[in-house]
């Protein structure tokens, strides 16, 4: 094992981490809430003279296309919706990778992006409409700051692959695993005092499903190369959209959503090079292999269900994130007791038995031993417990507050692609800190899944342009007479299973309510 220098540099460049959250502390404002919807600002609150657009006179169903008549009417609010998004754009959102929050009003320069509710309320998808903002400088401190922090978020991230493996060679994994949770969890835990309750019950799920991702990517690690773990657990951009599929009936076919079928193939060959480029075929394919998928399994499913939550709550992005970490510390600490019990022999590679039985086992691998013993003269046991501090406090708990704070000032496309570099740094640190090499089979393969990652973040028409798809041939670009509508929008759906329709703002308005554009049934 590696001297600890390079651990205890990351551990005091946290500071530079704190001082995110204490910016994003002093930033957050979120948006006045109206019977458990995200509402727009009433006047008096917006500003003067602001007023929001009055809501269609007709109500439209759920992304359907506009008739004659009602192209009208729709046609008069186009523009009122256009020149409020400008006013109310702190009541847009931005979502990527299982986190939405709300769009910083003065930097969301590239689109905004809209709830779309049906009468009864329910979330039926987005509606992002191309910013009129100017922006500004890219060698501006406005634009690089928010980019910047995500990328580093990202970096952050990506050390959790190593460590984690370093962790898992000196403890038992579910030890470590249930410390470094409940650590991160006590960091985060004020912030359920802001959880809303009704949002309990789908946050319990969807925080299981976390943490279902977060201890198979534990036992992953405990006889898998690091790099191979975070590669794989890049698969999440072909399980959410088969999540919502299943569970919402979303379009997905080639014409409605082509960047996640050429998503799916880059991936799935992404991780046939992996898996299958090596002299051993399918022999090389291990049980750490399939702990790996299944990591991207559960967290695929999680951010389905929190992205949702997130979507429609953005002002709940860390109190939903501190029931995530709550839940994947409870379920660490229920692996942990059954393990420490020797109930499930080596599963996770427990060579030590009853860990939890015996007296000077258990002073060290539970809670607060594995901390503590750090104090002493092992370098193991030191190295251990500035991981697991380093993993649970610093890229658990505060980069996630950092990643909330640049999300809102960066568009979703933007922060999609920063932040699928994290496997890169996973591989860059298996490097330096494992000693871990790539051949030339895992390297096509990785840039195959990151490729597959970025490929999230395109735009529909962009891809529909390219092939050259008429405006016949994708879905609902036909009005009621059987005509061609070339102001119908192109309707897709995002990487975290959302419905999503992009329009200009010269187009057409022809969705249902949106709960940023005030027209609930209740304003």
């Amino acid at each position: 094992m590696r001297s600890t220098s390079t651990l205890q540099t990351l551990a005091r460049s946290a500071c530079l981490v704190l001082v995110c959250h204490i910016w994003s502390s002093l930033g957050f404002a979120p948006s006045p809430v109206i019977n458990g919807f995200v509402s727009v600002q009433p006047p008096a609150i917006i500003g003067a003279g602001v007023k929001a657009p009055r809501r269609v006179s007709h109500r439209l169903s759920p992304l359907s296309v506009a008739t004659e008549t009602e192209t009208e009417t729709i046609e008069t609010t186009a523009a009122e919706i256009s020149e409020f998004s400008e006013e109310a754009m702190g009541d847009a959102v931005v979502c990527a990778r299982g986190i939405c929050v709300l769009a910083d009003e003065e930097s969301a320069t590239d689109e905004l992006c809209f709830l779309d509710e049906d009468d009864d309320g329910n979330l039926v998808g987005m509606t992002c409409v191309e910013s009129t903002s100017t922006e500004p400088s890219t060698l501006s401190f406005d634009y690089l700051w928010p980019r910047a922090l995500l990328l580093g978020c990202s970096l952050l991230y990506g050390t959790n692959f190593p460590l984690g493996r370093i962790m898992n060679d000196a403890l038992p994994a579910s030890a470590t695993t249930s410390g470094r949770m409940l650590l991160a969890f006590a960091v985060l835990s004020p912030f359920l005092l802001k959880l809303k309750p009704h949002l309990g019950k789908t946050a319990v799920v969807g925080g299981s499903f976390c943490a279902m991702g977060y201890l198979s990517q534990s036992v992953a690690l405990v006889d898998t190369p690091a790099a191979t773990v975070a590669f794989l657990g890049a698969l999440v951009v072909i399980i959410t959209p088969l999540v919502s599929l299943v569970v919402d009936k979303a379009r997905l076919g080639w014409r409605d959503a082509p960047q996640t079928w050429i998503a799916a193939g880059l991936c799935l060959a992404g991780v046939a090079a992996l898996e299958l480029g090596g002299d051993g075929g399918l022999g090389d394919v291990g049980v750490g292999d399939f702990w790996a998928t299944m990591q991207a399994v559960g967290f695929g499913v999680g951010f389905f269900f929190t992205e949702k939550l997130m979507a429609k709550e953005p002002d709940q992005a860390l109190p939903l994130t501190a029931v995530q970490v709550g839940m994947t510390a409870f379920w660490g600490s229920v692996w942990a007791l059954l393990d420490g019990m020797g109930l499930l022999g080596g599963f996770g590679g427990n060579d030590e038995g009853a860990w939890l039985l015996n007296e000077a086992t258990r002073a060290q691998y539970a809670m607060p031993g594995v901390f503590l013993s750090g104090l002493g003269d092992d370098e193991v046991l030191r190295t251990v417990a500035i991981a697991a501090a380093w993993t649970g406090i610093v890229t658990t708990a505060i980069n996630r507050v950092g990643e909330t704070t640049g999300l809102g000032k960066v568009s979703s496309s933007e922060a999609s692609v920063l932040l699928a570099t994290e496997p890169l740094w996973a591989a860059v640190f298996a490097g330096l800190f494992l000693g871990e090499s790539m051949g030339p089979q895992a390297i096509l393969g990785g840039a195959l899944i990151v490729a597959a990652c970025l490929m999230t973040s395109v735009k529909p028409q962009v891809l529909q342009n390219l092939f050259g798809m008429s405006e016949e041939e994708a879905s609902d670009s036909l009005d009621v007479d059987g005509d061609r509508n070339p102001s119908a929008p192109v309707r897709s759906v995002n990487s975290a299973g959302l419905s999503v329709q992009y329009v200009t703002p010269t187009q057409k308005q022809p969705t249902a309510s949106s709960t940023a554009l005030g027209s609930r049934k209740d304003l």
